[in-house]
């Protein structure tokens, strides 16, 4: 799961100098241009860009301002609360830079606060893929030079872990379960997934890391969920025996991470938003 957020056609990291009209980008939302000329002069959400022949243009942080401030007004948030939220949040790469200076200073409440509130600006998907991804990569890059600062790392996941676990969970009962592999002990993803559907009104049960076939065949038999996401970081053929075993009971079976050896015979999302996508329908 490592796409963007769902601004695809807006997330050319090699075009960082792109722009798009209001149209172009009204469309690609599905909001109404005078949609977003109120929120420009009512709300002061203006596009950054420069204009060209009289017009707005959109660079692409803009449209992720725009499409965060669409999915806040779908929410329900006024939109004056949406576009004051966002006009103080901090940028996506700001909040990276931060993220990864409080792992490296060992300061995790600090850490796990600034994630709260990117989170809240941003989404739960936005802020794993730009920000949680990114600096647990960073980290573990300065790791493999420095085997000691493991302690960065362990810190860093603390953060991002209790972070993602302040986001609110709906009530009722939960029809999905989420789970890693025998073994598997990177179960992050696990739990950004769990946030992002709580977001979209989807609770999730969550068995977190390593957990033996056993365990999930009884989980899955004893909440019978409509449907089963299976995590695999790391290739281990008990992973694979532990899908084949949750292949036939009666939930929809998904799997998901980098561990699973093509070709694979079940449903496979390649994306966080493709995840969520499919987790959610009913």
């Amino acid at each position: 799961m490592t796409a963007e957020n769902n601004e695809p056609d807006f997330s050319f990291d090699g075009l960082r100098d792109f722009t798009w009209t209001a149209g172009e980008v009204a469309r690609r939302l599905g909001v109404t241009e005078s949609t977003l000329r109120s929120w420009h002069h009512r709300y002061g959400m203006e596009p950054c860009s420069a204009r060209e022949g009289g017009q707005r243009r959109y660079g692409t942080e803009d449209v992720v301002r725009m499409s965060r401030m669409r999915e806040l007004v779908e929410s329900g948030m006024r939109p004056s609360a949406a576009a004051a939220l966002l006009q103080r949040a901090l940028p996506l790469r700001d909040a990276h830079q931060a993220v990864v200076a409080a792992g490296k200073q060992l300061d995790t409440g600090a850490c796990a606060d600034l994630l709260t509130q990117v989170i809240r600006s941003w989404g739960v998907t936005r802020t794993w893929n730009r920000v949680c991804r990114p600096a647990l990569r960073s980290v573990e890059q300065a790791q493999r030079a420095d085997p000691d600062c493991v302690d960065h790392e362990h810190a860093l996941s603390w953060s991002v872990t209790a972070a993602l676990h302040r986001v609110h969970r709906p009530a009722g009962e939960a029809s999905i379960l989420l789970a890693c592999g025998p073994g598997e002990q990177h179960s992050l993803p696990v739990e950004a997934l769990a946030a992002a559907l709580a977001e979209h009104g989807v609770p999730a049960r969550v068995l977190g890391a390593a957990t033996p076939t056993p365990a999930l065949v009884r989980a899955v038999t004893t909440t019978t969920p409509r449907a089963v996401l299976l995590w695999s970081h790391h290739p281990d053929p008990a992973h694979h025996a532990a899908a084949s075993a949750l292949a036939d009971l009666p939930p929809r079976l998904l799997v998901a991470g980098p561990g699973w050896r093509h070709p694979i015979p079940w449903e496979q999302p390649t994306s966080l938003v493709d995840a969520v996508s499919l987790l959610s329908e009913h």
